[in-house]
């Protein structure tokens, strides 16, 4: 009996349906051959770096410095959100008694006080008692410089240590 003679049949009857069942087995994925390790050749002979051999590569796992490096990433990106909201809060003219703003205020000043001064203006007032903070904004790029230079120093250690015969 198919789906479609069975709509004309009456709901009363009751039979059975015979229903299959398929089952589905999943099987390990033979492992992969690890790379086989190249020939050790003497001092002063010449290799072709181009040929078909792919060479033995070990899996690249974190290096030493990963985690401080992303402990780094994470303190200097809250310190960006902090200046960022500084800045915005400076912009929009933010209740300075409110304790989130207060909160904000306390927070980043000893990092945008290091650049204060560095221009003959800190602030720009447009109009409306609304202030630009320059001296945020400095401060801002210049501790995204610091960032990227520490980041910079800190890869240096995790490069790969080549032996050259």
């Amino acid at each position: 009996m198919t789906y479609d003679d069975r709509r004309n049949e009456p709901a009363d009857r009751d039979d059975t349906r015979v229903v299959e069942r398929q089952t589905y087995v999943e099987r390990e994925r033979p492992a992969a051959e690890p790379y086989p390790v190249p020939a050790q050749q003497p001092a002063g002979s010449q290799v072709n770096v181009n040929s078909g051999d792919g060479g033995y590569a070990e899996p690249a796992g974190p290096g030493p410095l990963a985690y401080v490096r992303r402990i780094l990433s994470l303190l200097f990106g809250i310190l960006a959100i902090m200046l960022g909201l500084r800045i915005l809060l400076v912009l929009f003219v933010a209740n300075e008694s409110n304790n989130i703003v207060e909160f904000v205020y306390n927070v980043t000043e000893p990092f945008v006080a290091p650049f204060r001064g560095i221009f003959s203006f800190d602030q720009v007032t447009p109009g409306g008692g609304s202030v630009f903070d320059v001296a945020a904004v400095v401060a801002l790029i210049g501790w995204l410089l610091i960032y990227l230079l520490l980041m910079a120093i800190l890869r240096l250690g995790d490069r790969d240590r080549v032996n050259v015969a």
